[in-house]
Formats: structure tokens, sequence, C-alpha cells
């Protein structure tokens, strides 16, 4: 058995790197500048769009606490149990390297960008974090050894699935039409400079 625990860090479920579009406007006015070079508003802001600075669009950064568990004995051999506590970061959010110019519409001054769907852009464990206590009887011992056998490291290998499945449950990963709702509110700043309203859907 399997089970996920979830422990109220400072970090938990802050959704904080949608307002980056508005810290790039200085590289947005850049590149629109070159529309007046002869290229397209959806080019101009498309260069943006997948600029170094946001082509991977970390729109949430999850920090929780993770517990797995597992309790594999039996009655002949005994118990064997294992736990191991760790903190789990997830970067999630739009990989905008595949935008294209077929995926933005301009008419009548309204430019629609169709976004991505999110994933998962970045995981990691705090390995500094992570703590493991086992029981195990003398039996389960001497099994793990002689079927090299390690509990922990069966332990760490179902942390990211366990981790995740956690998230999705506790409604922690947006959807996209959460991340389309929070892009919008700051699709004017985008606008203004382009000259033109902006719509991500």
């Amino acid at each position: 058995m399997r089970r996920l625990t979830w422990g109220w860090l400072p970090a938990l479920a802050i959704a904080v790197v949608v307002v980056v579009l508005v810290s790039l406007l200085p590289a947005v006015r850049r590149a629109v500048a070159v529309v007046f070079g002869g290229r397209t508003v959806q080019r101009a802001v498309l260069d943006v769009m997948r600029s170094d600075e946001i082509k991977f669009l970390v729109t949430d950064r999850l920090v929780t606490q993770v517990m797995v568990e597992s309790d594999t004995g039996n009655a002949i051999l005994g118990t064997r149990k294992g736990h191991l506590l760790g903190t789990a970061r997830l970067y999630y959010g739009m990989d905008l390297s595949g935008l294209g110019e077929d995926d933005m519409t301009l008419a009548g001054g309204v430019l629609t960008v169709r976004m991505p769907e999110p994933r998962e852009l970045d995981f990691a464990v705090d390995m500094d974090s992570l703590r493991f206590v086992s029981k195990r009887s003398g039996l389960t011992v001497i099994a793990d050894w002689a079927l090299d056998r390690n509990q922990e490291s069966e332990l760490r290998r179902q942390f990211k699935s366990v981790a995740i499945a956690g998230m999705r449950s506790e409604n922690l990963i947006p959807r996209k039409t959460d991340i389309l709702e929070r892009l919008n509110k700051v699709a004017g700043n985008l606008g203004t400079v382009v000259g033109v309203t902006v719509v991500f859907e």
C-alpha cells in the first residue's frame, strides 16, 4: 500500500511566474521594433514568446512534503514496512518553443494565440530532505539480502509518480482554463505594446 501525505510548507502551491510577461515588457518592445522593418505583429509576438526567457513558461511552482509508504510483508516472513519522507518541487506550465505563426490569428485588431497544453516542465526532489524509516523482521532482512532488494530504492522509484498523483488528487495542478485565465489578465500589457488586443486560448 502506498500513501501520500501533505505537509504545509511555506511555498506550497504558489502560482507565481505568469507575471514574467509583465517584467519582460522591455524585451517585448525590442521585438516589436522589428515590425517596422517589415515583419508582422504575429512574428514579433512569437519571437518574444519563444525567447530564452519565457519559452518554458512556468505558471505554477508547487512545493510540498511527500510521504511514500509500503507494507509488503506476509504471514510467513513477517513485517516489511517502509516510509520515505521528503520535499518535492514541481514546475508546471507550457512549452512555448513549438509555437508557430499558424498558432496565431489576427482579425479585427485582435491577435488570438492558441497555447499548447500545459505539462510538467521540471520535477525535483530535495535529496537533503529525504528521511527513510524501515521496520523489518529478521526473515525479511535475510530475504532482502538473498534477493538483492533495497527497500529505500523501491520507495525512491515511486516518489515522483506518487507525488504527482497526489498533487492531482488535491487539485493543486491547474487546468488549462485556469492558466489561460491568468495569462489573459496580463495580456493587456503585451497588447498595449504591440498595438493589438492579445487573447490566449
